[in-house]
């Protein structure tokens, strides 16, 4: 064997790249997982049990450990980060799937770098505009809207643009608590601080249920929804997240970010054979097209930021 390709072939092999393969693998089976579990339960009460559970688990593993609680000042931070990442975001992107397909809703989500740009040119300093940013801005939003155009322009289903907006919002909410989180720093372990973020955004989603009525008694909730939500627990929330952490931190953040454009894939793939969701050539050309804009606006995001 060429001393090139097993030079290679041990790369891929690094536990870095191994971390990356999971993110990107498991990140983009959870958009089926949840797609099943709100077929049978409200998906903000989905989102609320597995963020509780799972920031829950991480919290019990320190505290075992000897970690001390975090102070004050450190919750509060932790509680904003926890409601904006993984209680409003997380949450409206599972109510939204109510509506919206498995596949159709990854391709939504991948839309974030475009509102992880817009968020950093105005609280960010030292990013601007670019040609090829703008470029991007607009065939990724291009690419929305020719998926969605027969919804938007002939006034059919109402409830896929609902759940359409809720996602489009949900990216909105994980780009401001990014933002948040870049600009306030916490000293903690970093999972015991996501512990903490997961357990904080899953509580905040309690009221929310209630008062928009997206809540139904735990025992009529059935063995298929439980068996989604200790899914999402353990390989979206627990393996999928510890990996990501593990990459960011060990390769750099161009190659990291390629989870992004194979999540989309991955949900496709199995939402169309799994949930035999419908592909099309408009919804194919659609998802081309975004994906081609958000990888233009992330390649320009990195450069100027």
């Amino acid at each position: 064997m060429p001393r090139y390709d097993l030079a290679l072939r041990q790369r891929w092999l690094t536990p870095a790249y191994v971390a990356l393969g999971l993110v990107s693998f498991f990140w983009g089976t959870t958009y089926f997982a949840i797609r099943i579990g709100v077929a049978h339960m409200p998906g903000l009460m989905l989102a609320s049990i597995r963020q509780t559970l799972a920031g829950s688990m991480l919290i019990l593993i320190y505290l075992l450990k000897g970690q001390r609680l975090p102070n004050i000042r450190e919750l509060s931070k932790l509680l904003v980060m926890g409601v904006l990442l993984l209680g409003i975001s997380n949450g409206l992107m599972s109510w939204g799937e109510e509506y919206v397909p498995s596949g159709l809703t990854a391709i939504l989500a991948a839309v974030y770098p475009i509102t992880m740009a817009v968020f950093s040119l105005w609280f960010l300093p030292g990013t601007h505009f670019t040609r090829q940013l703008y470029v991007g801005m607009l065939l990724g939003l291009a690419g929305v809207l020719f998926i969605f155009y027969p919804n938007i322009w002939l006034g059919q289903q109402a409830h896929f643009l609902w759940g359409a907006l809720l996602i489009l919002l949900s990216t909105v909410s994980w780009s401001a608590g990014t933002i948040y989180a870049t600009k306030h720093s916490i000293t903690l372990p970093l999972l015991f601080a996501t512990g903490w973020q997961m357990l904080f955004g899953g509580i905040s989603l309690v009221p929310i249920c209630w008062i928009t009525g997206n809540i139904i008694p735990l025992r009529t909730i059935p063995a298929q929804a439980w068996w989604a939500i200790l899914y999402l627990i353990g390989f979206g929330s627990l393996i999928g997240y510890v990996a990501y952490i593990y990459a960011i931190h060990h390769l750099p953040p161009a190659q990291v970010s390629i989870y992004a454009y194979i999540n989309p894939i991955v949900a496709v793939i199995l939402g169309a054979i799994w949930l035999h969701e419908p592909i099309d050539l408009r919804i194919a050309t659609g998802s081309l097209i975004t994906l081609v804009g958000v990888v233009l606006v992330q390649r320009s995001f990195q450069r100027t930021g």
